[in-house]
């Protein structure tokens, strides 16, 4: 290992899940005798034949033959899985507990919630840095990844997932939205596949559509200009400074803007940042106008679901995570004002694309090099545990959104709950991703001052002035990511 890189220490078709192959239990008849008519003593004999031998019978999950993983025996394996769902783990457990029970390998799992991202990050760095292992599963995001893989943490699961015997059919490889299956391919790390996505969230324009009746509109905007037009009539109306888009001011918002107006934050070869494009400025042009025109205003501290259930904004921004709790404070306020709540909805990013284009977000499950038995168990319960029945009810535990069109079918009490949930879900073929890069963690603060110091120009500023704090923040990026990626070189 390279110890001194410590010191720099984030619908529609099911498909049944295959845990093992096995032969056939159709022996061949035997071959009867044959009869002759001539006496018996005239009778030519017949050499019996022999019969033919019946196909063994595979055992359950017993070694493939052929490909990278022939011979690699998975049985009675124990694996551990760190992740961040402490909060979830009273109903997520009896679920693990199914894979326990249920899988013919006779893998046992044991979970072991670790905190935050942060926790299991600054985890995995001590066990590096101390030249221990890692558990056999991690939860992270995809610039965790990047920085795990400089010291060759992590398994490709490319080898996994081609397997002809243990991987993925093309059924099932079609079946995960092309945006959160390519999310974890690393063009840094020779497209070596570095995690696999159970769940995603998705960056939306939460909208109150009570007001935007009252206001003369009929639904929510689906251009930049009509987004200005709506959020500055709200703002209009209450003539506090209050009223129209709440800012949401960090990296993954930046992120959505730009894809909106038809950019990426990212190069073509998905190796560095390019800020300083056209959509971003574009973007910020926009919210920079309307936050000079008082359409626009930055939250206090916390969420902005309060705000926006007080008629604080008509818009607001954020994680589909978020759906249950801007229910909730929109349900408390009709309560406590004793009004009918609020009818309110999301929609996509207001863009100028003619499609939207929607930024998605999420950890993976990564796979640490530990040894090939070890490994193929992982990747078992990782196949179990996003095939389309076991991932909807992981996402009814978690509030997540599927990765994957077919386990939609088995969400309607789920999307029942919140309807808004199917018109997020909606949005799904759509998605796009913000860099996997390994400097994306320190850049993304820095693109979130960025953000501010765009909104605080003074009157009198250009376009130049915007594109050169997007150049400072590209060159900041690049520059880092040169650094941390030259150790290993």
């Amino acid at each position: 290992m390279k110890r001194k890189l410590f010191l720099l220490i984030a619908v529609f078709t099911v498909l049944s899940l295959i845990l093992a192959a096995c032969g056939s239990d159709t022996a061949d008849e035997e071959p009867t005798a044959a009869v002759s008519e001539a006496p018996a003593e005239e009778a030519a004999e017949e050499p019996a034949e022999e019969p033919m031998e019946e196909p063994a019978e595979m055992e359950p999950c017993a070694p493939s033959t052929e490909g990278g993983l022939a011979g690699v025996d998975p049985r009675g394996q124990n694996i551990v899985w760190w992740y961040n769902h402490g909060d979830r783990e009273e109903e997520l457990l009896p679920l693990l507990e199914e894979f326990n029970n249920t899988n013919e390998c006779g893998i046992t799992l044991e979970s072991q919630d670790q905190g935050s991202y942060s926790d299991i990050r600054d985890k995995v760095n001590n066990f590096m840095a101390a030249g221990d292992v890692p558990a056999p599963l991690l939860v992270g995001y995809q610039n965790d990844q990047a920085f795990y893989q400089l010291n060759e943490t992590l398994v490709d699961l490319n080898d996994y997932v081609d397997d002809s015997y243990w991987g993925l059919t093309p059924e099932d490889k079609a079946d995960f939205f092309s945006g959160f299956f390519g999310q974890s391919v690393h063009a840094a790390f020779d497209n070596q596949r570095l995690g696999f996505p159970p769940n995603r969230s998705m960056e939306v324009l939460f909208y109150n559509q009570t007001w935007l009746e009252e206001l003369g509109f009929s639904g929510p905007p689906a251009s930049p200009e009509e987004f200005k037009e709506m959020a500055c009539a709200a703002a209009a109306s209450k003539d506090d400074g209050t009223g129209g888009y709440i800012i949401r001011d960090d990296a993954s918002a930046i992120a959505a803007w730009t894809l909106a107006f038809g950019g990426d934050i990212q190069n073509e070869e998905a190796t560095g940042y390019v800020y300083d494009n056209d959509a971003t400025l574009g973007a910020f042009t926009l919210l920079k106008e309307m936050f000079d025109e008082g359409c626009a205003y930055f939250f206090t501290e916390g969420y902005p679901n309060p705000e926006f259930a007080a008629r604080g904004g008509i818009f607001a921004q954020g994680s589909t995570s978020g759906i249950p709790y801007y229910e909730g404070d929109l349900a408390t306020v009709a309560e406590e004002n004793g009004t009918e709540q609020d009818a309110w909805g999301i929609a996509a990013i207001p863009h100028t694309t003619a499609d939207p284009v929607q930024n998605i977000y999420g950890g993976d499950i990564m796979i640490t090099q530990t040894t090939p038995e070890l490994q193929l168990a992982s990747w078992i319960f990782l196949k179990w545990f996003t095939s389309p029945e076991i991932q909807a009810q992981w996402d009814e535990i978690s509030g997540y959104f599927p990765t994957r069109a077919g386990t939609i079918q088995y969400l309607d009490d789920y999307i029942a709950a919140f309807p808004q949930r199917a018109q997020g879900m909606a949005l799904l073929p759509y998605s796009s991703f913000e860099p996997q890069l390994i400097s994306y963690d320190q850049t993304r603060r820095q693109a979130s001052e960025v953000y501010n110091q765009i909104m605080q120009l003074e009157a009198g500023w250009t376009q130049d002035d915007i594109m050169e704090l997007l150049a400072g923040l590209t060159e900041f990026g690049n520059d880092l990511q040169a650094e941390l990626m030259a150790e290993i070189n």
